[in-house]
């Protein structure tokens, strides 16, 4: 690859990547807040909002980023097949984190109204920052 054609795509990488930050970190504070917000019993506050967003972060990057990357390649803002593509990661990835995290690789989770709130919740939150903040037509080059 020539030395010129590397730099563009360099470019062209660096002008977006403020844009998965900030959706990155507008969809995690967005989802702590809601789980917050609709915990039972809990009286976390700000201080929730703040650590369920490092919680949430981790899931976020390694399943709704790359698909996010993917989606950036065609843009296209509040696409149902992508809140679809999204619902179903979001799926496997709470899946995947609850058994991690409780160290309990059993299908019982899926037997719970919370784990199929939480993917919703999460998968929703994700396509609304993805369509506000990336999902924009570019410009012919």
């Amino acid at each position: 690859m020539e030395t010129w054609k590397l730099s563009v795509k360099v470019s062209e990488l660096s002008d977006v990547i403020p844009y998965y930050f900030f959706s990155l970190v507008s969809s995690c504070l967005s989802l702590s807040t809601v789980l917050v917000i609709f915990s039972e019993g809990s009286n976390w506050g700000l201080p929730g909002i703040i650590v369920f967003s490092f919680y949430v972060v981790i899931p976020y990057l390694f399943f709704a980023v790359p698909v996010q990357v993917l989606f950036n390649k065609y843009p296209n803002k509040f696409n149902l097949v992508y809140l679809c593509l999204y619902v179903f990661f979001s799926l496997v990835a709470v899946f995947l984190y609850s058994s991690v995290l409780n160290f309990d690789f059993s299908m019982e989770v899926l037997t719970t109204k919370v784990y199929y709130v939480m993917s919703l919740s999460a998968a929703l939150i994700f396509w609304f920052w993805d369509s506000v903040f990336l999902q924009r037509k570019r410009s012919a080059s």
